[in-house]
């Protein structure tokens, strides 16, 4: 029983740890400003897909992670995951049966909350940054959110 919940998470880890890298690969700043939020995407999708094998917890870790890559303020990004993995978490199975449509509308719900909790954070530190390649992320997260939840649907049942 213990050796197949840490086989189900290695997917999970594996795909974080990638997402983890596109957030900081380097990219001209023409397409830099279209990146989306990659460890958010993979985070939603495992909160949705399987809450119980690491959801808030890769949540909070991958947040920290994202912090200390970024040099930001220690617990920003983490704090902005694990409340909106919380939220994924709880609206799970509404998720689920929605249409892709639907699910795209949500994805860009929740990005763009989780934009505003940081936006708050970084004002709340004194470090506002009011541009607006900012709330592009969630527009582009929620165009590719079924090609990326295709793959990691794939990854997931193997």
């Amino acid at each position: 029983m213990m050796r197949e919940s840490r086989t189900g998470r290695l997917p999970m880890a594996l795909s974080a740890l990638a997402a983890l890298v596109l957030a900081v690969v380097p990219l001209p700043h023409a397409i830099g400003a279209l990146r989306p939020d990659f460890l958010v995407l993979v985070v939603l999708y495992w909160s949705i897909a399987a809450p119980r094998a690491g959801g808030l917890t890769l949540a909070f870790l991958g947040g920290l992670a994202l912090d200390v890559v970024n040099g930001v303020v220690l617990g920003q990004h983490a704090l902005a995951l694990t409340l909106i993995a919380g939220w994924a978490t709880h609206l799970r199975l509404r998720i689920r049966v929605f249409s892709l449509t639907s699910q795209c509308l949500t994805v860009f719900a929740l990005l763009t909350a989780y934009q505003f909790i940081l936006f708050w954070i970084d004002g709340a530190t004194g470090n506002a940054v009011t541009n607006v390649a900012r709330w592009l992320a969630p527009l582009v997260g929620a165009v590719i959110w079924p090609p990326l939840s295709g793959l990691l649907d794939r990854l997931h049942r193997r």
